[in-house]
C-alpha cells in the first residue's frame, strides 16, 4: 500500500509540473529612456456638480484621431471591445455603446484606407472564453481587420488551488465554440455560453492591456471602449518618439500567444519606426514597462522618496501588498502621501488598504491622506502614480491597477512612465488634474475618509486572506 501511495504521489507532482506555467517570452517587459517633445494628457470625468450629474469626455475622440491618421497601421491591444451589460445596468447607467461606435469608424477606416492594416490584440472575455464568436469582432474580420484572442491558459495562474485542477482534469476536454446552452451569467442578451467557457473564465486572469497606436502615435489609457464602462472615469495619456518601436515590440510578443484560430495568425509583422524624429527635449522623457516590469519600477522609484516630496496616488484598486509596504516605507521617511481611490460599496479591497495605511498613519503620525471618488453607478476607472521631486514629477500611467494580479506577471499590463520638469504642460495637466479632485475644483469629485471608511478587522482579514490567495475581482 505505501508503494501505491508512492506510485500516486509521484503521478501527482508529475502532472502538477506539467500544468505549471513560466511567464512567455517577451513579456514582462522594459524598454530604454526616450526623450519626448511633447505628452497631451486626456480624461473622462463622471462627477457631481449642484446635484446634477456632468460628464467629459476627451479619450475616444483621440482614439479615433489615431485610426484616422493612419497611413501604414492601426493597432490596438485592449482588454474590452464589447457593448455587453450585466442584469440592470442599461437601466442605472444609460451606458454609451462605445464598441459598437468604435466598430463602425474602423469598418469606414477600411473602406477608404483599405492598404491600412488593422490589428486587434483583445482578451477571451469579449468572447466569454470561447463560448461564441463575437458577433461585431467577425464582421470586422470580414473586412479585412486581423484579430487576436490572447489565450489566458498560456499566462501564470493567480490561483493555482483552481487553475492546477483545471489544467489537468477540464482544458484536455477543449471548449465546443457556439454550442452553448448555458445563459449567460455575466451579461445580459449575448449568445449561450457552456460550462467549460464558465470554468475557464474562473481562472481569474486576463489580457489586460489598453494601448491604441498607430505608426507615428500611441496612447496608453485605463479605459475600454465598452459599454459598460462608458460612464468610467478614465486617464490617457498621448505622445509620438521612437519608443514606438520598442512598444511595438512588446506587443509582437502578445501576439504570439494570442489563439491559432485568430485571423491574427499569432503574428505582428515587423515595422519601420525610424521616420520617427528623435527629440532634443530632455525635460521630458518616457519609459514603457509591461507586467510585473511596472511594479519593480514604481517600488524602486518609491523607494527613493524622501522629505520633501509629495506622492499622489488615484487608483481603480488598491491592494498589492509590496506597494502598500513601499507606501508606508516612504511616509516613514518623511514624504507627503494623498491618495484617491474609487468608493466601492465592497470593503475589499479599497477600504480595507485604505484603513490599514490609515491606522499606520496615525499610529507613528505619518503623512498620509486618503479620500474616496464620490462615484454614482460608474467607476473610478483610474490608474495613476505621481511622486513630485524637487526640479521633476514622475508619473505612470496606464492599464495596471495596484493588485498582485496586475503587477506580478499574471495578466498582461502595459504602462508609461513620464520624467517632466514642472515648466512642461503635461506636467502642469497633470497637477491641476490631481487639484481639481482633491480641492472639489467646481464640481463634488472626492469625499473625506472619514465618513466612507471600514476599519473593521474582519474586513483586513477577508482583504489579506483574498489578496495572498487570488481570490476576487482583484
Amino acid at each position: 500500500m505505501t508503494k501505491l501511495k508512492f506510485i500516486f504521489f509521484n503521478i501527482f507532482i508529475f502532472l502538477f509540473l506539467l500544468s505549471c506555467v513560466s511567464l512567455p517570452q517577451g513579456l514582462s517587459y522594459k524598454s530604454k529612456i526616450y526623450n519626448a517633445d511633447n505628452v497631451d494628457f486626456y480624461y473622462d470625468l463622471t462627477y457631481k456638480k449642484n446635484g446634477k450629474i456632468q460628464y467629459e469626455r476627451q479619450i475616444w475622440e483621440q482614439a479615433y484621431n489615431i485610426l484616422d491618421n493612419a497611413k501604414e497601421f492601426f493597432l490596438m491591444d485592449i482588454f474590452v471591445f464589447n457593448d455587453f451589460l450585466g442584469k440592470g445596468v442599461k437601466e442605472k447607467l444609460e451606458p454609451l455603446n462605445i464598441a459598437e461606435e468604435f466598430s463602425e469608424k474602423i469598418l469606414e477606416k477600411r473602406k477608404k484606407d483599405p492598404n491600412v492594416e488593422i490589428y486587434l490584440i483583445l482578451d477571451e472575455s469579449n468572447t466569454f472564453y470561447g463560448a461564441f464568436d463575437n458577433k461585431t469582432h467577425k464582421k470586422l474580420e470580414e473586412a479585412g481587420v486581423k484579430i487576436g484572442y490572447v489565450d489566458l491558459a498560456k499566462l501564470r495562474d493567480p490561483m493555482p488551488v483552481y487553475s492546477t485542477p483545471w489544467r489537468l482534469f477540464i482544458r484536455p476536454f477543449g471548449n465546443p465554440k457556439n454550442k452553448g446552452k448555458i445563459k449567460n451569467p455575466v451579461y445580459e442578451g449575448t449568445d449561450k455560453v457552456t460550462v467549460r467557457s464558465i470554468l475557464r473564465a474562473l481562472n481569474a486572469k486576463a489580457n489586460h492591456r489598453k494601448l491604441i497606436m498607430n505608426e507615428n502615435t500611441a496612447m496608453l489609457t485605463s479605459a475600454n471602449p465598452h459599454a459598460e464602462g462608458s460612464k468610467h472615469s478614465n486617464v490617457a495619456f498621448k505622445f509620438s518618439s521612437p519608443i514606438l518601436k520598442e512598444i511595438y515590440s512588446s506587443e509582437q510578443a502578445a501576439a504570439k500567444i494570442t489563439k491559432s484560430d485568430g485571423s491574427l495568425k499569432q503574428h505582428l509583422p515587423n515595422r519601420d519606426f525610424s521616420k520617427i524624429p528623435i527629440s532634443d527635449n530632455t525635460k521630458i522623457r518616457l519609459q514603457y514597462f509591461t507586467e510585473g516590469q511596472t511594479a519593480a519600477d514604481i517600488s524602486k522609484e518609491l523607494s527613493l522618496t524622501t522629505i520633501g516630496d509629495k506622492i499622489i496616488i488615484a487608483q481603480f484598486f488598491l491592494a498589492d501588498r509590496g506597494i502598500i509596504n513601499d507606501i508606508k516605507k516612504a511616509a516613514k521617511r518623511g514624504a507627503d502621501i494623498q491618495v484617491i481611490l474609487n468608493n466601492s460599496n465592497a470593503g475589499v479591497p479599497n477600504k480595507a488598504a485604505a484603513g490599514n495605511l490609515m491606522k499606520y498613519a496615525r499610529k507613528h503620525n505619518y503623512k498620509i491622506e486618503i479620500k474616496f471618488y464620490n462615484k454614482g453607478e460608474e467607476m473610478y476607472h483610474v490608474k495613476m502614480l505621481s511622486i513630485l521631486k524637487k526640479d521633476y514629477i514622475i508619473t505612470y500611467g496606464g492599464s495596471t491597477n495596484f493588485t498582485r494580479r496586475n503587477m506580478r506577471n499574471y495578466n498582461l499590463e502595459n504602462e508609461i512612465k513620464i520624467i517632466s520638469t514642472y515648466d512642461q504642460n503635461i506636467s502642469k495637466n497633470i497637477l491641476d488634474y490631481y487639484d481639481r479632485l482633491w480641492t472639489n475644483k467646481d464640481g463634488d469629485f472626492t469625499l473625506p475618509y472619514e465618513q466612507h471608511k471600514n476599519e473593521k478587522i474582519t474586513n483586513d482579514l477577508l482583504f489579506r486572506f483574498m489578496e495572498i490567495n487570488g481570490f476576487g475581482i482583484f
